[in-house]
C-alpha cells in the first residue's frame, strides 16, 4: 500500500470522525462509543465488498480500508503520548500533588488487582497457562484515560474525587503496560512464573519513568522560560516534549515511556501556565486538545476497523471465557471502590464516595487506546504461539468491545435512574439568581441594539417578550433563598474570589510582575484557599491565604546565616521576592475589591457583599501592613518596585492599544507585529534589576523611636550610617545569657521576648534592648529571643562610643533609662522575695504566638491587642538587659 493511499485513506477516517461528532450528540451517546460503532460498521462493510468483489474500484476502496498499516507501534509511539500529555497537561497539578499518596495507590494497585482477578478467573475456565490469562488481565486491566476523565466530568463529581480518579486513569496505563511487558517476556521464553521478577521489572520501570520525566518537564519549563516571546518556538516545544520523552525512555533508557510522559505533563500543568503569554497559553491548551482529540479518534476508529478481522473465529466457549472476564474485572473494580476506598475515607486521604457515584464508576469503566494497541502487540510478535495469539486477540478486543458497545451505550441511562445527571441542590438554587441578573442584561441590551439601529419597537416588544415572561418566572422563585445558606451562600463567594485571583495572578505573571517560580507558590496557595472553603469556611479562607507570609525552614536557615555568619545574599534575594509577592498580592486584592463590588454584589446581594468585603478588606490591611514595615526597612527598593510596577502596566497597555488597533482593521499584521516588538524591546532596556539593600536605614526610620526623638536631623544621619540590618527569624535567638556585649538593638518592626531566670517579657516595634551590656562593659545578663519575624537595627559597640561621645545627652538618657531598669528589677526580686505565692502559669512559646493569632510574621505595632510593651513603660515592667 503506497503513501498515497494511506494518506488519502487517512483523510477519509478523518472526515468520518468529523461526520460521527454531530452524530453523538444527537443520538446522546458516548462520542468514543458512536466512533467504535462506525469503525466496526466500516470494517464489516469493508469486508464483505472486498469477499463479494462488487467492482473493481469498490474492491480497491475496501482493500485500502481493510489493509491500511496498522501496528501497535503506530498506537503507542505516535497515538497515545500525545493523548496521555494532553491529559496531564490538563488537570490541575498542584492540587494533585496534595493527593499523590492515594492516587499512585490506586494507579498501582487498582491494576494488580484487577489483573490478577481477571487473570485468575480466566484461567479458571480457559485452558490456558496462568501466564497467558495474566498477561490478558494485564491488557483489559486499565481503563481509558480519556473515558474516565470526561465520564466523572459529566457527573460533577467532587473536585477532590474527581482528580484522585483522573491522576490514577493517566497513571495506570503505565502500570498496565510495564505488567504487560513483564508477562508478556514470560509467555515468549516459556520460563515459570517469578512473581518477585515481575514486580522488580514493574517497580523499576515506573520509577526510572517518573525520574525521566521529571527531568524532561523541567528542562522544558526552563526552556519555555527563555523563550517566553517567541510562541512558535514554545509550541514546537511543549508539542514535541511528549514524544521526544517516550522514544527516549522507552527505546533507549529501558524504562516506562508512558509514565515519563504523564509525569512530564504534569510538571507542565504545575508550572508551565506561568512560562506562556496569555494568548500562547490558550492556544496551546487549544491546540492540544485538537491533537488528543484527532489521536482518540483514530485510535478507536482504526482499532474498530480491525475488530472483524480478530474476531473472524470466534466461538461459543470464547464468548463463555469473555462473560468471565466481564464479570471479574467489574468485581475487581467493586473491590477497588467498596473494599480501598472506604478505608482511604476512613484515614482521610480521600473525600466518601456514594454508592452511586461508585455503581457508575465501576459500570463506567470502558475501555480503549492502551487495550486495542496491546492487543496489537501481541498479534504482531512472531514469537507469540499462533494459539494465545488467537485467544488474547478474541478475548481482549471482544472485552473492549463489550466495554464500549454495552457500558458505554447505557451508561448515560445509568446516571439518569441514580439521579447523577443533575445539578447539585446548590448550583440549582443559584441558578436562579444567574439568570435573573443574565434575563435582566438581555433584554437591556436588545433595547439599546434595536435604538441604535432604528427598529421598529413592536419587533423588539416580541423579541423581548420570551425573556421578559422567562425573568418574571425567576423573579417569583426563592429557591436561591431557601435551599442555600449563608454559609453556602459565603462558600460560593469565596471561592469565586479565589477563581478571580487566580486570573488576575496569572495576568500579573504574564506580564513580567512577579518571577515563574513565585507565581506557581501563589497558585498553589490560591488552591489550598478554595480547599480551605469548602471544609472550613471563611476562617479557613483567611488561614490559607495568610500562610505564604510565614517563614519556611528555607527561611530560618538563610536568615541564621545572615545573623550568625554574615551571608547576606540569600537573605537579600528571600526579602527581594517577598517584597514583590507582596506588592503584587496588594494589587490584586484591590482588584477583588472591584470585582466583589461589580461583578459579585448583583449575584449576591448586599449583606453577603458586605461580609465578603470585610474579609477582603482584613487581606488587605494584613497585607500592607508587612509592606508599611518593609517599606520604612527599604524605602530605595520599595520605590524601585513601584516603578518597575508602572513601567510594566504602561507596557501591557501599549500592547493592548495595538492589538485594538489591529483588531479594528486601522493596521496590519505586520505593522501590528512589527509594534509589538519594538514595545518588547524598549520594555526590556528599561528594566533594572533591584536588589535589597540591607544598609538602607533611613532617618524616617529612626523617627519611629522615642529614643531617638531629641536628636537633630543631622545627629541622625549619623546614626543611620552606623546601623546594621539584622533579620531575624520566628523563635530565633537574638542573643543568649553570657553573650558578650558587643552592641545594642532597635526593633523596626517584628517583636522580641526577653527572659531573666522566670520572667518574661516582650517588647515590640519602637522599642530597644541591649543596652545595659554596653553601658556597664559586662556580658549578657539576659537571654533575648524572636517571637515573630523581626526587622531588627543593630548598633555595633564602636559605633555606639562614638555616637555617645558626639552626643553625650543622649548616652545620659540611656544611662538614666538603664538605672531605672535596674532599680526596677532589684524592686521585683525583692517583692518576690517577700511573696512566696505559688507562681502565675508561664505561657509557652507557642501560647504567646498564639495570643496574636492576627499577627503573621511579627510586625507587632500600635493597632496589636498582645501585650507588646512600648519605651513609655519602661520603667514599671522592663528587665535589666533584656
Amino acid at each position: 500500500m503506497g503513501i498515497a493511499e494511506i494518506v488519502l485513506t487517512t483523510a477519509a477516517l478523518l472526515i468520518v470522525v468529523a461526520s460521527v461528532q454531530p452524530l453523538a450528540r444527537r443520538s446522546g451517546l458516548p462520542f468514543t462509543v458512536v466512533l467504535a460503532l462506525a469503525g466496526v460498521a466500516i470494517g464489516l462493510a469493508a469486508a464483505w465488498l472486498q469477499s463479494h468483489r462488487v467492482a473493481d474500484q469498490v474492491s480497491q476502496v475496501a482493500s485500502a480500508v481493510i489493509d491500511i498499516p496498522v501496528s501497535s507501534s503506530l498506537f503507542l509511539t505516535v497515538l497515545l503520548p500525545i493523548l496521555l500529555f494532553q491529559g496531564a497537561v490538563t488537570i490541575d497539578a498542584r492540587r494533585l500533588m496534595q493527593d499523590i499518596a492515594p492516587v499512585i495507590l490506586l494507579a498501582v494497585l487498582a491494576v494488580i488487582v484487577a489483573l490478577g482477578i481477571i487473570g485468575g478467573a480466566v484461567w479458571l475456565v480457559a485452558p490456558m497457562p496462568l501466564a497467558v490469562c495474566l498477561l490478558f488481565g494485564a491488557i483489559v486491566a486499565t481503563t481509558d484515560p480519556s473515558a474516565v476523565i470526561a465520564l466523572f466530568r459529566d457527573l460533577g463529581a467532587p473536585a477532590r474525587l474527581t482528580r484522585l480518579v483522573e491522576g490514577e486513569s493517566l497513571l495506570n496505563d503505565a502500570t498496565a503496560i510495564a505488567a504487560f511487558s513483564a508477562f508478556l517476556a514470560v509467555v515468549i521464553t516459556g520460563q515459570d512464573l517469578d512473581f518477585w521478577m515481575v514486580s522488580e521489572n514493574i517497580v523499576v520501570g515506573l520509577l526510572g519513568g517518573a525520574l525521566a520525566g521529571l527531568l524532561a518537564g523541567r528542562a522544558a519549563a526552563w526552556m519555555l522560560e527563555q523563550l517566553r516571546f517567541y510562541r512558535a518556538a514554545q509550541l514546537t516545544i511543549a508539542v514535541a516534549l511528549p514524544y521526544a520523552v517516550y522514544v527516549i525512555s522507552d527505546h533507549y533508557i529501558g524504562v516506562s515511556g508512558v509514565t515519563a510522559v504523564v509525569i512530564s505533563g504534569l510538571v507542565l500543568s504545575a508550572v508551565g501556565r506561568s512560562r506562556f503569554q496569555a494568548e500562547t497559553f490558550r492556544f496551546f491548551e487549544e491546540t492540544l486538545e485538537q491533537l488528543a482529540f484527532w489521536a482518540t479518534s483514530l485510535i478507536f476508529l482504526l482499532a474498530a476497523l480491525l475488530a472483524p478481522r480478530l474476531l473472524a473465529d470466534v466461538t461459543l466457549l470464547d464468548l463463555l471465557y469473555l462473560l468471565v472476564a466481564v464479570v471479574a474485572a467489574l468485581a475487581a473494580r467493586a473491590v477497588i471502590l467498596f473494599g480501598i476506598f472506604p478505608l482511604l475515607s476512613l484515614a482521610r486521604v480521600t473525600q466518601k464516595v456514594t454508592t452511586q457515584t461508585k455503581t457508575v464508576i465501576i459500570w463506567g469503566g470502558l475501555r480503549g487506546s492502551v487495550t486495542l494497541a496491546l492487543v496489537l502487540a501481541v498479534s504482531e510478535n512472531f514469537l507469540v504461539d499462533p494459539e494465545v495469539k488467537r485467544f488474547i486477540a478474541i478475548q481482549a478486543t471482544g472485552f473492549a468491545l463489550f466495554t464500549l458497545l454495552v457500558q458505554g451505550t447505557t451508561l448515560s441511562t445509568l446516571m439518569r435512574r441514580l439521579g447523577l445527571d443533575q445539578l447539585s441542590p446548590i448550583d440549582r438554587a443559584f441558578r436562579s439568581q444567574v439568570l435573573q441578573q443574565s434575563l435582566s442584561s438581555v433584554g437591556s441590551s436588545l433595547r439599546s441594539f434595536a435604538g441604535r439601529y432604528e427598529l421598529e419597537d413592536e419587533l423588539v416588544d416580541q423579541a423581548i417578550r420570551p425573556y421578559n415572561e422567562r425573568l418574571s418566572r425567576v423573579a417569583e422563585d426563592d429557591s436561591f433563598a431557601e435551599a442555600i445558606s449563608d454559609r453556602d451562600r459565603l462558600t460560593v463567594g469565596l471561592i469565586a474570589l479565589a477563581n478571580q485571583e487566580k486570573s488576575l495572578l496569572l495576568q500579573q505573571g504574564w506580564s513580567g510582575g512577579l518571577r515563574s517560580a513565585l507565581v506557581d507558590r501563589y497558585l498553589l496557595s490560591v488552591e489550598s484557599m478554595i480547599d480551605a472553603v469548602r471544609s472550613d469556611g471563611r476562617l479557613g479562607y483567611l488561614r490559607a491565604a495568610r500562610r505564604p507570609y510565614r517563614q519556611s525552614r528555607w527561611f530560618r536557615f538563610i536568615a541564621w546565616l545572615h545573623f550568625r555568619c554574615g551571608v547576606n545574599r540569600p537573605l537579600a534575594i528571600y526579602l527581594g521576592q517577598r517584597f514583590q509577592f507582596l506588592l503584587i498580592n496588594r494589587i490584586i486584592i484591590l482588584e477583588l475589591i472591584y470585582f466583589l463590588e461589580f461583578r459579585l454584589a448583583g449575584l449576591l446581594g448586599d449583606r453577603l457583599t458586605e461580609v465578603l468585603g470585610e474579609i477582603v478588606n482584613l487581606r488587605l490591611e494584613e497585607v500592607e501592613r508587612h509592606l508599611i514595615a518593609l517599606r520604612l526597612q527599604y524605602p530605595n527598593y520599595a520605590r524601585e518596585l513601584d516603578h518597575e510596577v508602572l513601567e510594566r502596566y504602561a507596557y501591557r497597555e501599549e500592547l493592548e492599544q495595538v492589538a485594538q488597533l489591529r483588531d479594528a482593521g486601522i493596521i496590519g499584521e505586520d505593522l501590528a507585529r512589527d509594534l509589538r516588538v519594538e514595545a518588547g524591546s524598549v520594555h526590556a532596556s528599561s528594566r533594572r534589576s533591584a536588589k535589597v539593600d540591607f544598609k538602607a536605614t533611613t532617618p524616617e526610620l529612626l523617627h519611629a523611636f522615642p529614643v531617638f526623638a531629641a536628636l537633630s536631623e543631622a545627629d541622625l544621619e549619623r546614626v543611620a550610617k552606623k546601623l546594621q540590618t539584622r533579620v531575624v527569624a520566628d523563635d530565633a535567638h537574638v542573643f543568649r545569657r553570657g553573650d558578650p556585649g558587643d552592641g545594642m538593638y532597635f526593633i523596626a518592626s517584628g517583636a522580641v521576648e526577653i527572659r531573666i531566670g522566670e520572667e518574661q517579657h516582650r517588647l515590640g516595634r519602637g522599642d530597644f534592648f541591649g543596652e545595659m551590656a554596653m553601658l556597664d562593659q559586662r556580658r549578657r545578663s539576659a537571654e533575648v529571643r524572636s517571637i515573630s519575624y523581626s526587622h531588627l537595627l543593630f548598633l555595633p559597640r564602636a559605633a555606639f562610643d562614638e555616637i555617645s561621645v558626639l552626643v553625650p545627652e543622649w548616652r545620659s538618657q540611656l544611662a538614666e533609662v538603664a538605672a531605672a531598669r535596674r532599680r526596677m528589677n532589684e524592686g521585683e526580686k525583692e517583692e518576690s522575695a517577700e511573696k512566696p505565692a505559688e507562681d502565675p502559669p508561664k505561657e509557652t512559646p507557642e501560647e504567646l504566638r498564639e495570643a496574636q493569632p492576627e499577627e503573621i510574621d511579627g510586625d507587632a505595632g500600635e493597632e496589636s491587642p498582645a501585650p507588646v510593651l512600648k519605651l513609655q513603660g519602661l520603667l514599671k515592667n522592663r528587665d535589666g538587659d533584656g
